[in-house]
């Protein structure tokens, strides 16, 4: 199984993840900005679905921007 690497950064207001491999794992950016807009986490969240990563993974990823 890949272990999955995800990152933060400030992607600005219409970017929600950018998805990418890394050495053939999966990676994505979450958009800091989705801790407050709920379009953008929603987006996000499809992202990171469709980058692979499993339900658990995703909240955790999205509830960790949240803090």
């Amino acid at each position: 199984m890949p272990n999955p690497r995800v990152f933060t950064a400030n992607l600005g207001p219409k970017v929600a993840a950018v998805t990418t491999q890394i050495d053939g794992e999966p990676a994505a950016v979450i958009n800091t900005q989705a801790a407050y807009d709920m379009t953008l986490r929603r987006q996000a969240a499809w992202a990171l679905l469709c980058v692979g990563l499993d339900a658990g993974l995703i909240l955790g990823a999205l509830h960790g921007i949240r803090r």
